[in-house]
This record gives structure tokens, C-alpha cells and sequence, in this order.
């Protein structure tokens, strides 16, 4: 059974006209979500509500609950409710960022992987499932064994996974992680949820990484929105040659602080990191029997130039859904790495 409480915040929230900064006015005023609704043109059918919250397979998160962000409330546009699949119990550590080219690097890929692993035995590890950079953090989390704190924040409500090629992360994240999202179950998506997305992240997080941030990016704007937020926004310097690092490096020469490994980001944000350098030593990782053929015969087919699924497969002769699978596990482990073209190469 549904709850009321819920159903008349759902009702509010997706009424027309009314965003979070309008929600809360109404809240503040009438001082419950049932109140307000007799004061708004056209309310969100309450019968349509239930049959969404029915039919979706995740769960509700209330700006009231004790364990929604306390990062979030701190916001006058903070989201009245968020969606979310997972360990909600990981909203309350602190919280990371890790973000940057969907095209990017194999090395920025690879500086990604490390500092999401590195770091995620002391903060959850907060990125956006986009390709390159936001995917490589969120492998670099699953690789270890005994931490579960990655989160994805998704720009379109979470039954639509995007891109699709990460569907493999989406479901072990939801199995070891927290997957979240405040856009409602099967809104059409916009363009304009990709910034709401971003503004989520930087709203989550004590400090954002940037890897490889070309001038007009998704991820300069993260970066922008983080500043004005006050969030700690550290960069990784790149090749000035290189147009991908042409604005991690301009916040660099605008005063933000240069990373070059994971006890950069502990110093900058106030650990210290001779206390725990063991702790990230003793980190166990994920691992496979060396026996299984299957996987030996992947490790075996490819080599440091990158090759699609089509070619690997017709190669080793496995078919290419239970191809996805390998290469996911074999990308957790580090042993590959897959190419923003969505070819895959040896790690």
C-alpha cells in the first residue's frame, strides 16, 4: 500500500508550474503537501500517481526522511523527493565527486578508475553513469570488495538507464551502491535534466574531481556550479595541447587546486593521510578463478589497440550478451578498459 504522505508530495511536486523552489513556498505556507494541494490549478491526478508509484521497481526518498541528504535540504532548491534503487544507508557518508569527458583518454580513464578505488574507503563516490571518466570512477568503487559507496546520479528517472552501453554498471551498482534520481518514473527525457543532474553532484558533494574538461563541457558547468555552491572543486592537469584539458586547466590558473593522486585530494580536504595509507594498502579486491577459459580467452584475443565487441566476439566465439558480462567484470578488475568508442584494449 502507498503511502498518503507520499502520494500528496508525488501530487505536488509534478503539478505544473511547481518546482522545488514553488514546493517549498507552498509548504512553508500551508505547512503539508495535502494543504497546498487545494491551492494549486490543476493538481497531479491522484490515481495516475498511484499507478506509476505501483509499477515502479524502486524506491521513494522524502526530503522529511532521516536519511535523504542533509547536503540537499541545505538548498532552497533542494528536491522535494528523490527516486532511488539501492544502500540508501550510503547518503550518509561524505561524499566525493568524480567527473569529466565522456570522449576521454585511456590515461584519464585509467587516473579515474585509481581514484575512485583509492578513495572510496573514505568517501562515497558520487558520478553521473555518463561514458569515459563518470563510468571508469564508478568501476574503480565496484573493484573493491568491502566498500559500497558508489553513487550514480542519473539525468532521466532511473528505469531509463542512459547510456544504455552502462546498463552493466547501473545493475551492480544497484546491487552494491545507490543509484538516485528526482526526475519522475517515465518522464520523456530533456536536455535540460542533464544540468539538473550536474547540479545534484555538486550539491552532494564536499569536493568535485575534474578529469578532462574541454572549455564548453557538461563537466565545466559541474565545475561552475560546484564553486558557487562553495564546494572544493580539485583538478588533474593535462597537456595544454590537449583541447579535453583546455579548462580543467583555466581553473587551475583560476586557483583550483592541483591533484596529482588520491593523498592530494585527503590533504586538500582535511584527512590525514599518513593515518590511513595501510587502510588503502589492505583494500581487498574483486577477483575471478584464473581458470575460467572464458575469461582467459578475452584477456587473450585483445591487446593495447582498442577492438569492438563484434570483432572479439567472432574471435573467441562468445556470444556478445555474455561477452558485456566479461568485459564488465574483466573492466572492474582493471584487466581492460573500454575505449570512448566503445571499443575495448588491454588496461
Amino acid at each position: 500500500m502507498i503511502d498518503d504522505i507520499i502520494l500528496d508530495w508525488f501530487c505536488l511536486s509534478n503539478t505544473v508550474g511547481i518546482g522545488p523552489k514553488k514546493f517549498w513556498a507552498l509548504m512553508k505556507k500551508y505547512k503539508t503537501a495535502k494543504e497546498s494541494l487545494n491551492y494549486v490549478k490543476y493538481p497531479f491526478p491522484r490515481n495516475k500517481a498511484k499507478e506509476i508509484l505501483k509499477s515502479i521497481n524502486y524506491k521513494t526518498l522524502l526530503a522529511t526522511d532521516a536519511t535523504f541528504p542533509i547536503e540537499l535540504k541545505r538548498n532552497s532548491s533542494c528536491p522535494p523527493m528523490l527516486f532511488y534503487q539501492g544502500d540508501k544507508s550510503i547518503l550518509a557518508k561524505e561524499k566525493v565527486a568524480i567527473v569529466g569527458a565522456r570522449n576521454a583518454s585511456i590515461q584519464g580513464m585509467k587516473i579515474a578508475k585509481t581514484l575512485g578505488e583509492k578513495l572510496s574507503t573514505d568517501y562515497a563516490i558520487v558520478s553521473g553513469l555518463a561514458k569515459g571518466i563518470d563510468a571508469s570512477a564508478h568501476l574503480g568503487v565496484l573493484s573493491c570488495l568491502e566498500t559500497k559507496s558508489a553513487i550514480a546520479v542519473l539525468p532521466f528517472s532511473l528505469e531509463n538507464i542512459y547510456p544504455k552501453e552502462n546498463k552493466n554498471i547501473y545493475e551492480k551498482i544497484a546491487q552494491n551502491g545507490l543509484l538516485i534520481s528526482e526526475v519522475t518514473p517515465y518522464s520523456v527525457p530533456e536536455q535540460g535534466m542533464f544540468q539538473a543532474r550536474n547540479r545534484l553532484i555538486s550539491l552532494l558533494s564536499k569536493g568535485v574531481i575534474i578529469i578532462e574538461a574541454s572549455l564548453k563541457s557538461g563537466t565545466m558547468s559541474t565545475a561552475k556550479l560546484a564553486l558557487d555552491y562553495g564546494c572544493e572543486v580539485m583538478v588533474v592537469p593535462g597537456s595544454p595541447l590537449d583541447p579535453r584539458y583546455a579548462g580543467s586547466n583555466l581553473l587551475i590558473k583560476n586557483g583550483a587546486p592541483l591533484i596529482q593522486n588520491f593523498y592530494d585530494v585527503l590533504e586538500i580536504l582535511g584527512k590525514d593521510s599518513s593515518k590511513l595509507e595501510h587502510v588503502h594498502l589492505e583494500t581487498k579486491r574483486i577477483s575471478y578463478d584464473e581458470d575460467d577459459a572464458k575469461y582467459e580467452k578475452v584477456l587473450a584475443a585483445l591487446s593495447n589497440n582498442p577492438v569492438s565487441f563484434d570483432i572479439i566476439s567472432e574471435y573467441t566465439q562468445i556470444e556478445i550478451p555474455e561477452l558485456l558480462r566479461i568485459v564488465s567484470d574483466l573492466e572492474i578488475l582493471g584487466k581492460v578498459i573500454k575505449h570512448y568508442t566503445n571499443e575495448i584494449a588491454l588496461a
